[in-house]
C-alpha cells in the first residue's frame, strides 16, 4: 500500500470455488499458458464509498501496469461499484481511485488473485485542498491536477465562515489576480470584478459571468448560499473557449445540486448591525460663523441659532437580516436541490434600504444508462431605495452635503412642514431634505434558467444540448413633492418613471469524446452556440403637479422628456477543444472558437480566437521522484492565446440620426432628423493576446500547496473615438485604434499547519501585482472624471496607466499671500492649463489576502485580513469640504487655514472673495493637494462559532465582525472608494461624496437536519 495513502482502506480477497471439472479445465488452460509464455486475464471488482458509507457514483478508477504498457479506466456505477475483467495476470497492478472533492487513492503494486476474482473496498475522504477535484472549466470539467491553464477555484467552504449578501464579498481577497471593485458601501451598491487588470478603455471590462452555463450580467441578485463553487478563468488558454467574451476573464458559477443519499435540510439565519467606520470632524456653528466672517460675509446667530451636525442626522445604525432554507437529496435516479430566502438591509444613511427575495430549484434525472435530463431555475425579486451619492449625485450628493451643510439651521422649519434651506443658497435643501425629499424606489424581477439533455452515446462519447433563458425587468419611480422641497417648489412637483426589460435566449449543443488507452488520455469537444438578446428601455418625466396626492407621472401637466429604445443583439459561435496527456506527465490543451456578432460591421462580423497550453508534471519523472521526497507534486505550465471583447453598444457600426429641431414644409412645421454619428462598417473586436507561465507545487504530502503565475497580456484594436477631417461633417468616428498592456505576477499558498484529532489550523495566502500601461490612444488624449465645474481629474495617454490623476502640482502655501503655490513652467505667464500634469496613480503596487481557519473540537475560529498597498486616492470631497470657495460648511481641517501674513500652514486662505488670487477659485483647483495615500490593511472578517452535534441534526451558532479595524492614512470615510461607479475603466480611485464602507457585527445560526 502506498505510503501516501491518507485514509483507511479495507481489502478482502477471496478465491472463487470451482468444481472438479472446472479445476481440471483451468489447470489445462494454465499449462497451455505457461507453455506459450502467455498470461491469462485477472478480474477485479470493487466498491467505492465515502466516509459515511454512502456509495460514490462516477468515481474514476484507473488500472495500470507500466512494465506491460497497460492502462484501463472506468467509472463507478450508481451503487459505487466497478469491475475489471481483463487485467494482466502477472500478480500486481496499480489502482488509482479519484472523485470530485476527495483525496485520490493510489494502490501501487496491488496484489491480484491469480486464480479467481479479487475484490476491494475503498473509502475516500474529503480533500482539504481539492488536488483530486474535478473542477468546472469551459463547457466541461477537468481534474484540477491536470489543468494546463490558470484557473482559480473558490469553493463554498470559503463562504461558510462569512455571511455574504452578494457573492462579490465571498470572492474578495480569496483569489490572486482578482480584484473586487465596489462603488460604495450602500446596500444596493453593486460590484465589479477585474481579472488581471483592466483590458479596455471605452468598452466593458467586466468578465463573462455564467451561472450553470448560462451567461448573465445581472449578478447582484445571485444568492451566495446557492453557490457550490467559482471557477475563475484567468489566462487565454482557459478563457479562449469563450472567444469574443473572454478578454476580461470568465467567472463560472456552479450552484448546488442534489445528491444520492439522505435528504438534508439546512436553515441559515443571521442578524447584523452596522455603523460608519468614523465621522469626519466639521465646523460647529460658531466656527462656521467665523469662517463666513473671514470670507467677507456675515450670519446672524440670533436668527440661525441651531448647531446641527448633519452627520449625526444622516447616519444611523444600519441593520441586516437574512433567512435561507434549502433542501437537497435524491436517489440513484433523481436528485434535487431547492432553496428560498430573503434579505433585508437598512443602510447606515437614512431613507436607504434594500430587500431581496430568491428561489432556486436544481433537478436532475437519469432516465436510463444513456439519457439524463435536468434543469436549473432561479427567481429573484429586488427592491431598493437609494440616496444620491458619488459622481452621479454631483454637488447635490447627500454624502457631500452632509459635510458641507450649514450647521446653523435645523432639519425642519418651525411648523415642521418643510425642510429648511441653506441660509445663503435658497435653492438648496438641507441634507435630510435631500435624502427624504425624493420619494423613489427601484424594483427588479429576474428569472434565470436552463434545461439540458445528456446522452451517453458510448462509454467514451457524450452529447449534450442545453437551452438557456434569462429575463429581468426593472422599474424606477420617483416623485418630488411640490411643497416640501426647494426643487419641488421650483418645478411645482415632478415625477419620473423608467423601465428596462431584457430577455436573453441561448442554445448550446456540444459533443464530447474522452478516451483512455494505455498511457494516453485523449479528449475532444466540439459544439455550436446561438444566442439573442433583446433590450427595451423607456422613460418619461413630468412636472407641474396640482398637489402631492397624485405621485405618478400622469399627475404632471408638463412632459419634460420621454424616450424609448429597443435593441437586439444576435450571436453565433463554433467551439472546439482538444486535450491530450501522456502518462500523467505531459499535457496539451488546444482551444479554438469562431464568433459572429451583430454588434460589429458586416465586413468584420466574425472573429477567430485560438489558444493552447502545455504542462509538464516533472514530479512523475523517474529522475525526480526519489531525489526530492519533500515535493510530492510539481507541474510547470505555459499558455498562449487570443480572446476578444464584444461589450459595446448595439448598432455602434451604424451612423445614427436623431430628432433635432423642425423645419417648414409647405404650410406645416415638420419634425426634422439630423445625423449625429458617422458609421464604420469595419468595426471589429477588441483582441487581447495573453501569455502565461506558471507552476503548481505540492509539498510534504500535500500539507503545503504553492501556485505562481507570470502573465503578459496586450489588448489591441481598442474602440476609441478617432478625430477625422471637419470636411466630413463630423469631428470623430468610432474606430479600432488603441492598445494597452497588463503585466503581472500572482502567488498563492495554502497550508495545513496543524492536523490533530481535536485541533486543525489551515492558512490561505495570496498576493498579486499588476502593471497597467496605455500603449496607444491614436496619438491623442482622453480626459475623464469630471468634478463638476472643477473640470476633469483623469487623463488617459500613451505611456501612462489607466487611473492617472491629472491636475496642478501643489508646492505649499505662500506665507505672504496665503494662496497656493503651484508648479508653473513660466512665472511671467502665471498658472496655465499647460501646467497641469500627472499627480497620482490609482493603481496599487500590490494587494494580498490571508485567511486563517482554526477548529478545536466543536469550536471554529477564523479571520481574514485584506490589504491594498501603493495606490493613491483623489479626495475630491475635500475640494468642497476644504476648498472654501463657497459659503458652505467645511471640515475642521480649515481651522488651520492661513489668516495673516507670515502664517506657516498647508491650508490656504478662503477662495471666496479672494481678491489677492490670480483668478477666481485659484486655491481650490484639482491639484496634488487633494491626492492621498490610499493604502490600507483591513481585518475584513473575524468569526467565532460553536457547533452542537445532536443525534439527528447539527446546530451552529456564530458571531462575525466585518471591517472591524482598518489601518490607513487616508483622511476620508473609507479607502475603498469608486465615486464614478464600479464599472468605470478610467475614472477610478476618486472619492467624491462616496457612501462609506461600514463596520458590522453579525449574529447567526446554521441548522442542518
Amino acid at each position: 500500500m502506498s505510503r501516501h495513502m491518507s485514509c483507511n482502506v479495507f481489502l478482502r480477497i477471496r478465491s472463487v470455488s470451482l468444481s472438479f471439472k472446472g479445476r481440471l479445465v483451468l489447470g489445462c488452460l494454465m499449462l497451455v499458458a505457461v507453455l506459450a509464455n502467455a498470461q491469462s486475464a485477472a478480474r477485479l471488482k470493487g466498491l467505492v464509498q465515502d466516509e459515511n458509507g454512502r456509495a460514490i457514483t462516477g468515481a474514476i478508477v484507473v488500472a495500470k501496469n507500466d512494465k506491460l504498457h497497460f492502462s484501463q479506466g472506468m467509472q463507478t456505477d450508481t451503487s459505487g461499484t466497478f469491475y475489471f475483467n481483463n487485467l494482466p495476470n502477472n500478480g500486481f497492478i496499480s489502482i488509482t481511485v479519484s472523485y470530485t472533492g476527495y483525496i485520490p487513492q493510489l494502490f501501487d503494486n496491488y496484489s491480484l488473485s491469480k486464480d479467481g476474482l479479487t475484490t476491494m473496498y475503498v473509502k475516500l475522504v474529503k480533500d482539504t485542498f481539492n488536488l483530486g477535484e474535478v473542477v468546472v472549466v469551459g463547457y466541461g470539467t477537468q481534474r484540477k491536477k491536470d489543468i494546463t491553464g490558470s484557473i482559480a477555484v473558490v469553493s463554498s467552504k470559503a463562504m461558510e465562515n462569512r455571511p455574504n449578501v452578494q457573492f462579490g464579498d465571498a470572492l474578495e481577497g480569496k483569489a490572486a489576480g482578482v480584484q473586487i471593485i465596489k462603488s460604495s458601501g450602500s446596500p444596493q451598491s453593486g460590484f465589479s470584478i477585474r481579472i488581471r487588470g483592466t483590458s479596455s478603455i471605452t468598452s466593458g471590462s467586466e468578465p463573462l459571468y455564467l451561472v450553470d452555463g448560462v451567461p448573465t450580467q445581472s449578478i447582484s441578485e445571485i444568492n451566495p448560499s446557492d453557490i457550490e463553487s467559482f471557477s475563475i478563468l484567468k489566462d487565454a488558454s482557459a478563457a479562449a473557449i469563450y472567444g469574443a467574451s473572454g478578454a476580461n476573464g470568465v467567472v463560472l458559477i456552479t450552484t448546488k445540486r442534489g445528491n444520492n443519499g439522505k435528504t438534508i435540510v439546512s436553515f441559515d439565519s443571521y442578524y447584523g448591525i452596522s455603523n460608519v467606520r468614523k465621522k469626519i470632524p466639521v465646523l460647529n456653528s460658531t466656527q462656521y460663523a467665523q469662517l463666513i466672517h473671514d470670507m467677507g460675509e456675515s450670519i446672524d446667530l440670533g436668527v440661525f441659532d441651531a448647531n446641527t451636525n448633519w452627520q449625526d442626522e444622516l447616519f444611523r445604525t444600519g441593520t441586516s437580516q437574512n433567512l435561507n432554507l434549502s433542501v437537497r437529496g435524491g436517489n440513484a435516479k433523481s436528485t434535487f436541490y431547492l432553496s428560498g430566502g430573503i434579505v433585508r438591509q437598512n443602510g447606515v444613511v437614512i431613507n436607504n434600504t434594500m430587500n431581496r427575495a430568491n428561489f432556486k430549484a436544481n433537478l436532475d434525472h437519469k432516465i436510463n444508462n444513456i439519457f439524463k435530463i435536468g434543469t436549473s431555475l432561479s427567481y429573484n425579486r429586488w427592491y431598493d431605495v437609494d440616496v444620491s451619492e458619488g459622481a452621479n449625485g454631483g454637488a447635490n450628493s447627500v454624502l457631500l452635503n452632509t459635510l458641507t451643510g450649514a450647521p446653523v439651521i435645523k432639519v425642519y422649519n418651525p411648523t415642521g412642514t418643510k425642510f429648511t434651506v441653506d441660509p445663503f443658497y435658497q435653492d438648496l435643501d438641507n441634507p435630510v431634505g435631500l435624502a427624504k425629499g425624493n420619494d423613489h424606489y427601484y424594483v427588479k424581477n429576474r428569472f434565470l434558467g436552463n434545461a439540458y439533455v445528456e446522452a451517453n452515446i458510448t462509454a467514451d462519447l457524450k452529447a449534450r444540448t442545453m437551452l438557456g433563458y434569462e429575463n429581468f425587468a426593472g422599474k424606477y419611480q420617483s416623485f418630488v413633492d411640490p411643497y416640501k422641497t426647494t426643487e419641488g417648489r421650483s418645478k411645482k412637483g415632478m415625477a419620473n418613471y423608467s423601465s428596462d426589460a431584457n430577455e436573453y435566449w441561448m442554445s448550446e449543443n456540444t459533443l464530447t469524446y474522452q478516451k483512455l488507452f494505455g498511457k494516453h488520455n485523449f479528449g475532444a469537444m466540439a459544439g455550436f452556440i446561438a444566442s439573442k438578446t433583446v433590450a427595451n428601455v423607456a422613460s418619461i418625466s413630468t412636472r407641474n403637479f396640482a398637489n402631492g396626492n397624485i405621485t405618478t407621472v400622469n399627475g404632471g401637466s408638463i412632459i419634460d422628456g420621454a424616450t424609448q429604445s429597443i435593441t437586439q443583439i444576435a450571436t453565433s459561435s463554433v467551439i472546439s477543444r482538444l486535450t491530450y496527456s501522456y502518462d500523467d506527465k505531459y499535457y496539451f490543451t488546444g482551444n479554438f472558437r469562431a464568433d459572429g456578432s451583430s454588434v460589429f460591421g458586416p465586413q468584420s462580423r466574425w472573429g477567430y480566437f485560438p489558444a493552447f497550453s502545455v504542462a509538464w508534471r516533472i514530479s512523475n519523472e523517474a529522475f525526480f521522484k526519489d531525489r526530492v521526497p519533500a515535493i510530492n507534486d510539481l507541474k510547470f505550465r505555459f499558455s498562449w492565446g487570443d480572446v476578444g471583447n464584444s461589450q459595446i453598444a448595439a448598432y455602434s457600426y451604424l451612423g445614427m440620426i436623431a430628432a433635432n429641431g423642425s423645419y417648414v414644409f409647405g404650410n406645416k412645421v415638420t419634425a426634422g432628423y439630423t445625423p449625429t454619428t458617422l458609421g464604420n462598417d469595419d468595426l471589429h473586436w477588441e483582441t487581447t493576446r495573453q501569455t502565461d507561465i506558471g507552476f503548481d507545487m505540492s509539498l510534504f504530502h500535500s500539507r503545503l500547496i504553492l501556485t505562481a503565475d507570470y502573465y503578459n497580456k496586450k489588448t489591441i484594436d481598442l474602440l476609441l473615438q478617432s478625430p477625422i477631417p471637419g470636411s466630413s461633417g463630423y469631428t470623430t468616428v468610432l474606430k479600432n485604434v488603441g492598445s494597452l498592456q497588463n503585466r503581472g505576477f500572482e502567488f498563492t499558498a495554502s497550508s495545513k499547519n496543524i492536523e490533530a484529532p481535536n485541533l486543525t489550523w489551515s492558512t490561505d495566502f495570496n498576493i498579486s501585482l499588476n502593471r497597467n500601461k496605455v500603449l496607444n490612444v491614436n496619438d491623442g488624449i482622453i480626459y475623464d472624471g469630471a468634478i463638476n465645474s472643477k473640470g476633469n481629474s483623469i487623463i488617459v495617454k500613451a505611456g501612462l496607466p489607466l487611473g492617472s490623476f491629472f491636475g496642478y502640482v501643489a508646492q505649499g502655501v505662500d506665507p505672504k499671500t496665503g494662496n497656493m503655490i503651484y508648479k508653473i513652467a513660466n512665472a511671467d505667464e502665471g498658472l496655465q492649463t499647460s501646467d497641469m500634469a500627472v499627480i497620482g496613480n490609482a493603481n496599487p503596487k500590490y494587494s494580498f489576502g490571508i485567511t486563517n481557519d482554526f477548529k478545536y473540537k466543536n469550536w471554529n475560529f477564523s479571520f481574514f485580513v485584506q490589504s491594498v498597498q501603493g495606490n493613491q486616492i483623489l479626495n475630491a470631497t475635500r475640494i468642497y469640504s476644504e476648498g472654501m470657495w463657497e459659503l458652505r460648511n467645511q471640515s475642521a481641517a480649515v481651522l488651520n487655514r492661513w489668516k495673516k501674513e507670515g502664517d506657516i500652514t498647508n491650508v490656504p486662505r478662503p477662495d471666496y472673495n479672494n481678491t489677492d488670487a490670480p483668478y477666481s477659485n485659484y486655491n481650490s483647483q484639482i491639484s496634488s493637494r487633494f491626492v492621498e495615500d490610499g493604502s490600507y490593511i483591513r481585518l475584513k472578517s473575524l468569526t467565532l462559532g460553536y457547533t452542537f452535534k445532536l443525534k439527528s441534526a447539527n446546530l451552529k451558532l456564530y458571531c462575525t465582525g466585518e471591517n472591524l479595524f482598518t489601518i490607513t492614512r487616508y483622511s476620508g470615510y473609507d479607502p475603498e472608494v469608486s465615486a464614478f461607479g464600479h464599472n468605470s475603466n478610467t475614472a477610478i480611485g476618486v472619492d467624491f461624496g462616496s457612501y462609506p464602507q461600514t463596520r458590522s457585527i453579525i449574529f447567526g445560526l446554521n441548522a442542518t437536519f
